[in-house]
């Protein structure tokens, strides 16, 4: 005879693969989570094929000139990647609780013995740890394949020693690694603020994303003639990760700054953005956020 389950067993409990259909649902309804990743790295990789390319050692005599030159070229190869990440985790977030509300799938979804509890944690496990993890793989797979697709290539204009150096590139994707880490708990409050409007809002979620933020500027600004508002944004969206670029050695002053690069991904220095107390203020602002947004989607009265 089979004991029933105590009623308060929690869903995750009593049925694992509950979470993990969760996940999976996600990636069926916001196929742009990894159909978007994977078309830049095939846009890259056929770039690498049949683009235009200088094979001039000459710009890289020295082994530290080539390795600094190698650590900028696959830099530069996995901005894209990143760019897109940012734009679907802005998106998605944004998206995710308000569409199920707007097509009514979140009537079926209610049916299921499914806590919202575990339905909203699930999409943050998308956007914060599945999501930014996958691309970074997709990403480091990419740079990859790009190196040997230029080492083939350069080796045929006697320059191949420029484009590959395997501690160069394990040690950008150690940083790589911890750039995204500290990137997904720098904006968790901002990831968690845009799924509480996405819960809440009842129609227009892009404006209320959008208008709040522009009418605190515009009334500080006439008000008080300042820009805390604006500061503390830009703050938040990640002039907290700026550091000086890398240069190419052996140049002097005027070769350094020909070869800084005054891109944000390339400037970027996570660790000591771990140490910083505002990270882990975020976070827990953003654990609140996500609680908050838990009782919003259990409490709507418009579904």
């Amino acid at each position: 005879m089979n004991t029933p389950e105590p009623i308060d067993t929690p869903v995750a409990e009593r049925h694992p693969p509950v979470l993990r259909t969760l996940i999976r649902r996600e990636f069926w309804e916001h196929r742009a989570l990894w159909i978007a990743p994977l078309s830049v790295a095939v846009l890259l990789l056929v770039l690498a094929i049949i683009g235009k390319v200088s094979f001039d050692s000459s710009l890289a005599a020295l082994p530290e000139q080539r390795r600094a030159l190698f650590r900028v070229s696959i830099s530069y190869a996995a901005i894209p990647q990143f760019v897109t990440l940012g734009f679907m985790m802005l998106i998605y977030a944004g998206d995710c609780l308000y569409t199920e509300r707007k097509d009514r799938s979140i009537l079926f979804w209610k049916s299921m013995p499914v806590s919202d509890a575990l339905t909203v944690l699930a999409k943050v496990l998308v956007v914060m740890v599945i999501v930014p993890l996958g691309v970074y793989v997709v990403s480091a797979i990419t740079t990859l394949l790009m190196s040997g697709i230029y080492v083939v290539r350069a080796w045929q204009d006697h320059a191949g020693e420029v484009f590959w150096d395997a501690g160069t590139w394990l040690r950008v994707q150690g940083v790589t690694l911890a750039a995204v880490l500290a990137g997904v708990l720098w904006y968790a409050p901002l990831t968690a603020y845009l799924m509480l409007l996405s819960a809440w809002a009842r129609r227009s979620v892009w404006l209320w994303v959008f208008l709040p933020p522009v009418i605190l500027m515009m009334v500080e600004w006439f008000a008080l003639h300042s820009t805390h508002v604006m500061d503390l944004l830009w703050y938040r969206m990640g002039r907290v990760f700026a550091n000086g670029g890398p240069a190419l050695p052996g140049y002097g002053d005027a070769g350094a700054q020909h070869w800084t690069l005054n891109l944000l991904f390339v400037n970027v220095n996570p660790f000591p953005v771990f140490m910083n107390v505002d990270l882990w203020l975020g976070v827990l602002l953003a654990a609140l956020l996500i609680v908050a947004t838990i009782r919003i989607r259990q409490y709507r009265d418009d579904t």
